[in-house]
C-alpha cells in the first residue's frame, strides 16, 4: 500500500467522451495515467484518409474490446482506431511522454498526425497482422499548443485474451516518465540479478559438494521464476534484451510456469507426505506434456490452456505453503524463515491480483520476491551449512578416533614388546650361557626363536613409528651405513621364513657398495618391510637385491621377487596404512598392512623415494634411493667408532675391575613391578656385585620396604593395579625428596605428555620399555652415584656444622657447672644433663642425614637455650608459640644456629638483654618457623651483606649454611627482616612432610 502511495497519483483527472483537461495538471511534479473515456472507432483505420471509419463509439481504457464489435458475441480478435483530445495550458511547453505497457496485440501511436511509435505490424485480418506486443515509450513536444490529439491504431488476431489497450497509459513529462521507467527497470534487474546468483550458488554447490538433485532442480526455480518475471511483467524485459518474437514469448512464458511447478516441488521431496510421493510421477507426466504442448502448440491456442499452466504453477505453490504453514506452527522458533517467506510470497500474490484486477501501472515492486526468494534459500542453504557443520563434526570424531585407535595400537605393541623382549632377552642369555652344553639342535631352535621374536619385534615397531610418523616426532641419526651389511643381516633374519619354500634370496649387492647417509636402524626397518612383503607373496622363484647408484649422488636399491604380482588398482593404493594385497595371503602370513607406509615415508625422511612396478602373475619389482655418504666422512666415522670400541673395552675392563674391588656397601635398588618376569629381567640385568637388588610386586610392598629399611635407588613400573607408579612416586615425595631418594619410572609410553607426568609426579629420570640393558645400567649409574654424592654433602655439611661448636661455649658452660656445683647442686644437675642433651643432639648419626624428625631439633634448641638461661639468667627470655605437630620431619640444625645468631648478634649486646620469640605455625601443606628477638637489630646495609655468600665471615657461617640448604630443599631460603635498635626477625618454610608409616596405605 505504501508502495501505491508513492507512485500512484489519488487525485487526478480522468478522460470523458473522448477528452480530457489537463491545463490545470502539475506536470513538473507528477504524472498521470490516460484512463477514461476514449473515442473508439471499430474495424476502422482513422489515419486512413480515404476510408474513415463510419462508426463510433466510447471505450474504458484500460480493457479490451471485446464487446464492441458484436452485440450477441464477444471477441477479442479486430482492429480498430482510439482516439482522445488531451487540453493543456499552451503557455506551458513541455516535452512529453507517454509509457504504453501493453496494446494487444500490435499498435501504431499518432499525435498530432504524426507516427510517435508503432509496435508489430497492422492489418485487417490474420495474415497481414505481425503481432509485438512489448512495452515502449514514445516522447513529442506541444510547441505552444493548446490541444493534443492521441490516436491510437490497434490489431489483434492472436492473443485469445482481450484485445486493445489492456494496461493504462503513462503520461507526463519526458523527464519524469524517464525516471520512473528506468526506476521500475531496475527493481526488475535487481530481482533478476538475485534470482540468477541464487542458481549459480545452487549449481557450484552441486559441483563441489554431494550432488544432491535438489540443488539442481532449486536452480531451474530460480531460472525459472527469472524468466517468467521478466517476460510476464509489463516492461517484458527480456524481449528488448533477446530477439524474442511474440510466439516465443508466450512459449517461454508457458513453459517457465511448467519449470517453477515441476521444479518446486522437486525441491520440498523430503517434505511431501507418503501419498503425495505416489503422485508425483502423474505430475511429472503431466508437466512434460504442458511442455511438448507449449512448444508445438500456436499462441492462440496455447494461450486458451493457460488454465492448466495456471493449475501446473499453483498446485506445487499450494502444496509447498501448506506444508511450510505446517512446519511453522508445529516449531515457529526455529522456523522463522518459513515463515518470513510464507508471508512475502502470499503478499506478493496479493499484490499480482490486485493489480490484475484493477490495471493500475505502477513501477514495479520487487521486495516480496526477493524476500521469499532470499527466505527459501537460507532455509535451504542453512540445511547445507548444517549438514557441512555435522560433516565437520563427524570428520572430527573420525579424526579423534582414528587418533585413539593410534594410540590404543601403541599401547597395545607397548605391551606387547614387553613380554616379547622378555622373551628374546631370556632366549639371548640362555643362548649365552647354555650354548655349549645345548645339542645342535636346540641351539638351532633358540636361534629360530630369536629371530622369530625379532621379526615380531620389528612389526610392532611398525605400529609405533606409524604414530611418530603421524606426530612428526621420529627423528634421523644419520651416519654412514653399509647396505649390503643390512641386507645380509636381514636375509638372515629373515630366512626361516622361507624354510619349505621353493625360494631363494640373492643378494647382488657387493661388499664394497658406497656408503649412504642414513639412519641405521631406520634402514633396517625400510629393507625388513620390502623383503618381508616379497617374501609373504612369492611361492617360489627368488628374491633378488641389487644396487648401483645414479649421477644425482644417490644410491638406488632394488628389490624383485617372482610372485604373485600387484594389478594397477591396487598399486593405486599399496602405500596407504593398513592396505594389504591379496586378503587370503595376508591371513595366512600376517602383518598389519603397515610396512610398505612406514617405509615410504621414512625414504621420503632421508630424502629419497620409493617406486613400485607389478606384473600380475609375474613378479614385482621396488626401488628406493638414498643419498650417499662422503667417502671422508665415512673414513672419519669408523675412525671414531674404533676408538670408541677400544674405550669400550677399556671401560668394561675397568668395570671388572670395580666389580671384584666392590664387596661392601653397595647401592641397594629396590623395583617394583606387577609382572614377575619383568623382575627377572632387571634383576637378571642388574645383579652382580656392584648392586644389591629387592623386588616387590605392589607399590604397598614398596611403601613398606622404605619403611623399614634405607635405598638408595627406587625403580618402578608406571602401569601397575590398585597403585600406580605415579601414585608411588607421589608417596615417595611425602617423604623423601629427589635427592634424598631417586626414583626411576620404566614406562612403556614414550610420547611426552607421558613422561611430563611422570616428572610432574617427581620421578628422576624414565627409561621407554621395553628396556635397553646398556641404558638401563647407565641411567641407574648415574643416580645412585647423585644419591651417594648427596648423602656425603649432607654428612659433610653436617660436620661443618657440628665442628662450628665454639670451644669457648664449651668453657663457659663448664665453668658454670663448677660455680653451681659449690652453690646448688640441683641446678648443677639440671645444667649437666642440659650440656649431655645438647652435646648428643649435635652429634647425633641422624644429623648426617637431609631431613630429621622436628622433636630432634627441638630438643637440642631446648637445651641450648637452657644452658645460655643458665649463664645469663633474666637478660634472655624465651617465649614459644607451638602451634604445629612435631612428628614431621625438616632439615637438620635449622633452628638452632638461627637461635644462636639472635643471641649472639642481638639481645646480648644490650646490657638489658631481650626476649626470644620462637614461632611454629601450619599455613596449608607447609609449616612456617620463626625466630624472632627485640635486640640491637641491622640497617639496611648490614641486611643487604648479610646472606652475600662474598661477603659473609665466620660468624655469619651458620646463617648462610642454612640458608644454602633451605633453597636446596625447598626453593627458598631464609627470610630476614630487621630494624635498627628494634630487633630481627628470620623465618622460613617447610613443606610439612609425614612420614610413610603415617600415609593412608590402607586405601591401597
Amino acid at each position: 500500500m505504501l508502495w501505491l502511495q508513492l507512485f500512484i497519483q489519488s487525485h487526478q483527472p480522468y478522460a470523458e467522451k473522448g477528452q480530457m483537461d489537463l491545463r490545470d495538471f502539475d506536470f513538473q511534479h507528477r504524472t498521470l495515467t490516460l484512463d477514461g473515456e476514449w473515442l473508439f472507432y471499430p474495424s476502422g483505420w482513422l489515419m486512413d484518409k480515404d476510408n474513415p471509419p463510419t462508426s463510433t463509439t466510447y471505450i474504458q481504457v484500460p480493457d479490451g474490446w471485446d464487446e464492441v464489435f458484436q452485440e450477441d458475441e464477444w471477441t477479442p480478435y479486430g482492429y480498430g482506431s482510439y482516439h482522445l483530445k488531451l487540453l493543456i495550458d499552451p503557455e506551458r511547453a513541455f516535452t512529453f511522454s507517454m509509457r504504453v505497457p501493453s496494446i494487444r496485440s500490435a499498435a501504431e501511436i499518432y499525435v498530432d498526425g504524426h507516427l510517435i511509435a508503432a509496435a508489430g505490424e497492422l492489418g485487417e485480418n490474420r495474415q497481414q497482422t505481425v503481432a509485438k506486443n512489448v512495452p515502449f515509450t514514445a516522447s513529442f513536444e506541444t510547441k505552444g499548443r493548446s490541444e493534443i490529439d492521441i490516436i491510437v491504431q490497434a490489431a489483434n488476431f492472436q492473443d485469445p485474451r482481450n484485445g486493445g489497450i489492456v494496461r493504462s497509459i503513462k503520461f507526463g513529462q519526458e523527464e519524469m516518465i524517464f525516471r520512473e521507467t528506468q526506476l521500475s527497470i531496475t527493481m526488475q534487474l535487481l530481482v533478476a540479478v538475485v534470482l540468477i546468483l541464487h542458481a549459480i550458488y545452487s549449481v557450484i554447490l552441486y559441483l563441489l559438494g554431494n550432488k544432491d538433485r535438489r540443488l539442481l532442480f532449486f536452480s531451474v526455480l530460480t531460472i525459472s521464476i527469472m524468466f517468467y518475471y521478466l517476460l510476464g511483467s509489463d516492461d517484458k524485459l527480456l524481449s528488448f534484451w533477446f530477439p524474442i518474437n511474440y510466439e516465443w514469448g508466450f512459449k517461454f512464458v508457458h513453459l517457465s510456469m511448467v519449470g517453477i511447478g515441476y521444479s518446486l516441488l522437486q525441491c520440498i521431496d523430503p517434505w511431501l507426505p507418503r501419498h503425495i510421493h505416489r503422485a508425483k510421477q502423474g505430475f511429472a507426466l503431466v508437466c512434460a506434456c504442458a511442455v511438448v504442448l507449449a512448444i508445438l502448440l500456436p499462441t492462440r491456442y496455447a494461450v486458451t490452456m493457460q488454465g492448466v499452466y495456471i493449475v501446473l504453477l499453483a498446485v506445487p505453490i499450494v502444496i509447498t505453503m501448506v506444508l511450510m504453514l505446517g512446519r511453522t506452527i508445529k516449531d515457529i522458533r526455529h522456523n522463522v524463515f518459513l515463515l518470513l517467506a510464507i508471508l512475502a510470497f502470499v503478499n506478493s500474490i496479493l499484490w499480482d491480483v490486485l493489480l490484475l484486477i484493477t490495471g493500475i501501472k505502477v513501477i514495479s515492486y520487487p521486495f516480496d520476491l526477493i524476500i521469499t526468494i532470499a527466505c527459501l534459500a537460507t532455509l535451504w542453504f542453512k540445511d547445507y551449512v548444517k549438514v557441512h557443520a555435522d560433516t565437520k563434526e563427524l570428520a572430527h570424531k573420525l579424526q579423534k578416533a582414528n587418533r585413539l585407535k593410534d594410540e590404543f595400537l601403541a599401547s597395545t605393541s607397548h605391551e606387547l614388546r614387553n613380554p616379547l623382549h622378555s622373551i628374546i632377552n631370556m632366549s639371548e642369555a640362555v643362548l649365552e650361557r647354555e650354548s655349549a652344553v645345548l645339542t645342535h639342535k636346540s641351539v638351532n631352535d633358540l636361534e629360530t626363536v630369536l629371530a622369530v621374536g625379532k621379526r615380531m619385534s620389528l612389526l610392532l615397531n611398525d605400529l609405533l613409528d606409524v604414530m611418530s610418523l603421524n606426530e612428526n616426532t621420529k627423528k634421523l641419526h644419520l651416519g654412514p651405513v653399509s647396505i649390503h651389511t643390512i641386507v645380509e643381516a636381514v636375509l638372515e633374519m629373515l630366512r626361516f621364513m622361507i624354510e619349505g619354500k621353493p625360494i631363494d634370496f640373492v643378494n647382488q649387492i657387493p661388499r664394497d657398495f658406497h656408503k649412504v647417509l642414513a639412519d641405521e636402524n631406520r634402514v633396517i626397518q625400510i629393507v625388513f618391510n620390502l623383503v618381508h612383503n616379497a617374501v609373504k607373496f612369492t611361492d617360489e622363484g627368488a628374491i633378488t637385491l641389487s644396487g648401483y647408484t645414479t649421477g644425482e649422488g644417490m644410491a638406488k636399491i632394488v628389490i624383485a621377487d617372482t610372485g604373485i604380482g600387484v594389478d594397477a588398482e591396487t598399486m593405486q593404493r599399496i602405500f596407504e596404512p593398513y592396505e594389504q594385497g591379496t586378503i587370503s595371503k595376508t591371513i595366512v602370513e600376517g602383518g598389519f598392512g603397515l610396512g610398505l607406509n612406514i617405509s615410504k615415508r621414512l625414504i621420503e625422511l632421508h630424502g629419497g623415494t620409493l617406486e613400485v612396478q607389478s606384473i600380475v602373475g609375474q613378479g614385482s619389482t621396488f626401488a628406493f634411493t638414498l643419498p650417499l655418504s662422503d667417502e671422508a666422512e665415512i673414513q672419519g666415522t669408523y675412525e671414531k667408532e674404533q676408538n670408541h670400541i677400544k674405550q669400550e673395552s677399556v671401560v668394561e675392563q675397568s668395570d671388572v675391575e670395580k666389580k671384584r674391588l666392590t664387596v661392601c656397601n653397595r647401592p641397594r635398588i629396590l623395583v617394583v613391578d606387577d609382572e614377575p618376569i619383568n623382575l627377572r629381567v632387571i634383576e637378571t640385568i642388574l645383579t652382580n656385585e656392584k648392586y644389591e637388588v629387592v623386588t616387590v610386586t605392589s607399590g604397598l610392598k614398596a611403601l613398606k620396604c622404605l619403611l623399614s629399611e634405607e635405598w638408595d635407588l627406587v625403580i618402578s613400573d608406571v602401569m601397575m593395579p590398585k597403585m600406580s607408579g605415579y601414585e608411588l612416586v607421589r608417596s615417595i615425595r611425602k617423604q623423601f625428596t629427589m635427592t634424598d631418594l631417586p626414583v626411576l619410572l620404566l614406562t612403556a609410553r614414550s610420547q611426552p605428555h607421558d613422561i611430563e607426568n611422570g616428572f610432574l609426579a617427581g620421578a628422576n629420570d624414565y627409561v621407554v620399555k621395553p628396556v635397553d640393558a646398556l641404558e638401563l645400567r647407565s641411567r641407574v649409574e648415574a643416580l645412585t652415584k647423585v644419591k651417594r654424592s648427596i648423602q656425603e654433602l649432607h654428612r659433610m655439611e653436617a660436620a661443618w656444622l657440628q665442628a662450628q661448636i665454639e670451644p669457648h661455649f664449651l668453657f663457659n658452660t663448664l665453668n658454670a657447672i663448677l660455680t653451681l656445683s659449690e652453690l646448688d647442686s640441683e641446678r648443677t644437675s639440671k645444667l649437666v644433663e642440659a650440656l649431655s642433651d645438647f652435646l648428643r643432639e649435635s652429634y647425633n648419626f641422624q644429623n648426617g642425614e637431609a631431613l630429621v624428625p622436628l622433636e630432634n631439633e627441638l630438643r637440642l634448641v631446648q637445651a641450648y637455650l637452657y644452658i645460655q638461661q643458665e649463664r645469663f639468667g633474666k637478660r634472655i627470655q624465651v617465649v614459644w608459640q607451638l602451634e604445629a605437630e612435631t612428628n614431621v620431619l625438616i632439615p637438620s640444625l635449622t633452628i638452632q644456629p638461627l637461635i644462636e645468631n639472635a643471641l649472639k648478634h642481638g639481645i646480648l649486646k644490650r646490657s638489658e638483654g631481650g626476649t626470644i620469640h620462637i614461632r611454629m605455625i601450619n599455613i596449608d601443606t607447609h609449616l612456617e618457623i620463626t625466630v624472632a628477638d627485640n635486640g640491637v637489630g641491622m640497617d639496611e646495609e648490614q641486611l643487604a651483606k648479610l646472606l652475600q655468600p662474598k661477603e659473609r665471615s665466620s660468624s655469619s657461617i651458620g646463617l648462610i649454611n642454612t640458608h644454602r640448604r633451605l633453597q636446596h630443599h625447598y626453593g627458598q631460603g631464609l627470610r630476614i627482616t630487621s630494624k635498627l635498635h628494634e630487633g630481627t626477625s628470620v623465618s622460613f618454610v617447610v613443606v610439612a612432610k609425614t612420614p610413610l608409616d603415617a600415609l593412608p596405605l590402607d586405601k591401597y
